[in-house]
């Protein structure tokens, strides 16, 4: 402890005072190997070395830490689920920070039935709140493949998107007010749970997607939905993306933008999954090598026919935009999502590759794709890009995967390789690809957030003018640069 000052010694001793010493880790009493869980990303990409971990249970406890916190100018990272792409809720190695765990404060405070509302706190798991929705008869239509471990705030802090944009939008758009602990330790309350509120400036979308460089969410409140009893999935498999976005803007007509879903996979990122979970391959799809499969998934109304669907289907065919599709029935459609949620597992397993979360117009999304290969892969022809994601409104997640199809003895050497390979050329590769998200009038962060992993290009990409800006709202909401310094901005 020697390397630990007064002054945080002190704010150790006063937050033990606060939470009860059970309710404070700190390498001083626990070690580092205890906080080890708190202090990696899910990627395992980046390692901190906090002080503490503190685990707050009411948001008067989290006011107190941060009123220590200013006192002593101790930085403070928010933590929910760590489930994060981007290292936003990640420590670095410097040992004064402070990770704030709220993993205790997972309650939902109340329900409003008709107003098809809930007040929720930040720690309260995203499965915990779908499934309180649904024994309601209601819906939280967001949806993630981490719902079992990722948080309100942490969602709500990196304004994540998911599986059902297409009609539901993303977090914003379901978020009707917060509660946030300010830097100095005072509380806005935020949470009411209008439609239209035009008193002011928005202060909320301040907080949603700022990751926790301007406060720490403590609440929210949601909007729900009427539940969707009858869902209708179908398989759509084509040569290449430009049919798969061909697709999408037939179906659409059809069914009057009445689409839930629309994702794709690239036979790349199937592959993946085959190599790590081969029993989450479902058959029924066949072969796909070289070929694009696409999930489409909208609720059964009496908006459309299931024949003009079928028939639109078969001209397709005909036409040769679409190589095979079907109907799937309830099993199928649950194999078929298992299958898209575990690219990301699958890829966590194959090693490190080069992350990108990428916001494109629809109507870009061919001519980029194919401007990335032709630009990556003659540099790099030892790379596979994993592709896939939420075509209904251009999100790609195009990684860069070394080694894809060499053949390595152990694990270790295959990950190994993935490091240096990653550590040589990552920055260069994702500037590239970033470069030609500029080109394309895109974002480079669609619903992961920027974190650690994205800040330099974020701020290289972005004019002064917006810089500028962003700075001053940091320094005004944030002025002594404790709120999860080193992320964002």
């Amino acid at each position: 402890m020697s390397t630990v000052n007064s002054d945080l010694a002190l704010f150790l001793k006063s937050s033990e005072e606060i939470l009860g010493g059970e309710n404070v880790l700190s390498i001083r009493n626990q070690g580092l190997s205890n906080i080890l869980k708190f202090s990696v990303d899910w990627r395992k990409k980046f390692f901190g070395k906090p002080l503490a971990v503190c685990f707050p249970n009411s948001s008067s406890q989290v006011s107190e830490l941060v009123k220590l916190a200013d006192k002593f100018n101790v930085p403070l990272i928010a933590q929910g689920g760590n489930t994060g792409l981007s290292g936003g809720a990640t420590p670095s190695n410097d040992i004064s920070q402070v990770v704030i765990s709220m993993s205790r404060m997972n309650s939902i405070r109340s329900i409003d039935i008709v107003n098809k509302s809930l007040t929720v706190e930040s720690g309260c798991s995203l499965r915990k709140l779908q499934d309180f929705a649904k024994n309601s008869s209601l819906l939280f239509p967001l949806d993630i493949s981490s719902r079992e471990d990722a948080t309100i705030g942490g969602i709500l802090a990196t304004n994540a998107g998911g599986l059902s944009v297409l009609r539901y939008g993303s977090a914003r758009d379901l978020c009707f007010g917060l509660e946030v602990v300010l830097s100095d330790g005072k509380i806005w309350n935020g949470l009411k749970s209008l439609k239209k509120d035009n008193s002011g400036y928005s202060l909320k979308n301040l907080f949603i997607g700022s990751e926790g460089t301007l406060g720490i969410i403590t609440a929210a409140s949601m909007c729900l939905y009427s539940e969707v009893l009858d869902r209708e999935t179908y398989f759509v498999i084509t040569r290449d993306i430009t049919a798969t976005v061909a697709v999408y803007n037939e179906l659409q007509k059809i069914v009057n933008d009445n689409l839930t879903a629309f994702e794709f996979m690239s036979s790349d990122a199937i592959d993946l999954v085959m190599r790590y979970f081969p029993n989450r391959v479902p058959n029924f799809i066949g072969n796909i090598k070289s070929k694009i499969i696409s999930i489409v998934e909208l609720p059964r109304t009496n908006l459309y026919k299931d024949e003009c669907l079928t028939e639109r289907f078969e001209q397709l065919i005909s036409s040769g935009i679409v190589f095979k599709w079907g109907f799937c029935k309830n099993k199928q459609a649950t194999k078929l999502w298992a299958l898209r949620e575990a690219i990301t597992y699958a890829s966590a397993e194959n090693g490190q590759q080069v992350k990108n979360d990428l916001s494109l117009p629809r109507s870009s999304i061919s001519d980029f794709v194919t401007s990335v290969r032709k630009s990556i892969l003659p540099k790099y022809p030892r790379v596979s890009l994993i592709n896939f994601g939420h075509i209904g409104d251009g999100n790609l997640h195009f990684n860069v995967s070394p080694f894809f199809n060499e053949a390595f003895q152990k694990k270790e050497d295959r990950w190994k390789a993935h490091e240096v390979f990653l550590k040589k050329y990552e920055e260069k590769i994702r500037k590239d690809i970033n470069d030609l998200v500029v080109d394309f009038s895109g974002s480079v962060s669609a619903e992961h957030g920027i974190g650690q992993l994205r800040r330099e290009e974020n701020i290289r990409l972005k004019s002064d003018v917006e810089i500028n800006l962003m700075r001053g709202i940091k320094q005004y909401f944030d002025p002594k640069g404790i709120m999860n310094p080193g992320k964002l901005i």
